[in-house]
């Protein structure tokens, strides 16, 4: 049997490495939350721009949809006036709006939030009213110029 040889003195060592392997594993055990954090943060940061932006794009959806539903009950005789749609419009303002013996296309963009989409809505002389979102909103009208004049035959805004 070997005898066992101690060294005079190891004991503080042994102590002093245990104490710094302890707080290399609080450190490691800090680092690891911190980052821990900050990714769940970066997380919830964008969960909520998505849900954010999803909700928007609803909402304008759902408006959209609404102002369908009252452009086609303006329409039920078969013509949309310039009341009627200003009435069905409220405090939005139309893009553009053009007139024909067969159908009248009206062009409004819609808000909501951080979000905003065009939509034509186009009316029949059936009194059938459709609307299609467009990829891109048209030049707005400038305030620099006349009010938006609807082309077409019949009856025009007059100038305010």
């Amino acid at each position: 049997m070997t005898p066992v040889v101690r060294q005079h003195g190891s004991r503080p060592a042994g102590i002093l490495a245990r104490s710094a392997g302890c707080l290399g594993v609080l450190v490691l055990a800090g680092v690891l939350s911190a980052v821990g954090v900050v990714a769940w943060f970066l997380v919830e940061v964008h969960h909520t721009r998505q849900t954010r932006s999803h909700d928007a794009k609803a909402a304008v959806a759902a408006s959209a949809e609404h102002l369908r539903a009252r452009l086609g009950d303006a329409d039920s005789d078969g013509v949309l006036t310039d009341q009627e749609i200003d009435a069905a419009l409220g405090h939005r303002h139309p893009r553009s709006l053009v007139r024909g013996p067969a159908r009248t296309v009206l062009v409004v963009q819609i808000a909501a939030s951080d979000w905003a989409q065009c939509y034509a809505y186009t009316a029949l002389p059936s009194g059938a009213v459709s609307s299609k979102p467009l990829e891109e909103c048209p030049p707005a009208p400038s305030s620099s110029r006349a009010p938006l004049t609807p082309r077409g035959p019949t009856a025009a805004r007059a100038p305010a």
